[in-house]
């Protein structure tokens, strides 16, 4: 009686057994593969979600630089500045555009009689301005005739950034499945 029962009980084992490894096993390696998976199509979107992020903030940063490499944008956003806080400017000259392998550096030197308070609206203006334009040099002679007014001799810069990259757009459902 007892090696009837054993036949059966041995024939289970072996089955679990095959079973087991047969089926089972590779059920669990499959779903660790679709975990994987999900876990990198998840990480990717995220990337590219924080690559659009970081493009967009270059795109606004780019606005803020000329559209073109012409001195011209440069010398009409400092003029309409310079009106704003009452200025008159004698002279402008344009620098020569200066190229480099990144960028293009345009100049432009101001000179106008102004007082210190229109020098400190002006500079304060420029600095509070949308766009990026630096002060490269500042020439202040006082003016002996008038206590009022100094002559000024003011060169500005700014740099031109050809678009490197486009902005993909990321689909919000990229990666959910």
């Amino acid at each position: 009686m007892k090696l009837t029962l054993l036949v059966p009980v041995i024939g289970l084992v072996l089955g679990s057994l095959i079973g087991y490894h047969t089926m089972y096993v590779p059920q669990q390696e499959h779903a660790r593969l679709i975990d994987v998976k999900s876990t990198q199509v998840q990480a990717d979107h995220r990337a590219q979600q924080e690559v659009a992020a970081l493009l967009q903030q270059i795109e606004q940063y780019q606005k803020r630089l000329p559209p073109a490499p012409d001195t011209s944008w440069l010398v009409h956003t400092v003029v309409d500045l310079g009106h704003n806080a009452g200025l008159d400017l004698s002279t402008v000259i344009q620098e020569t555009p200066q190229e480099n392998p990144q960028f293009t550096r345009l100049a432009v030197t101001l000179q106008f009689a102004a007082t210190y308070h229109q020098l400190g609206m002006f500079l304060d203006a420029l600095e509070r301005s949308e766009h990026f334009i630096r002060v490269d040099a500042l020439d202040v002679t006082v003016s002996r005739d008038t206590d009022s007014e100094a002559a000024i001799r003011l060169t500005l810069s700014t740099a031109y950034l050809p678009a490197v990259l486009t902005i993909p757009k990321v689909s919000k459902r990229a990666g959910k499945r």
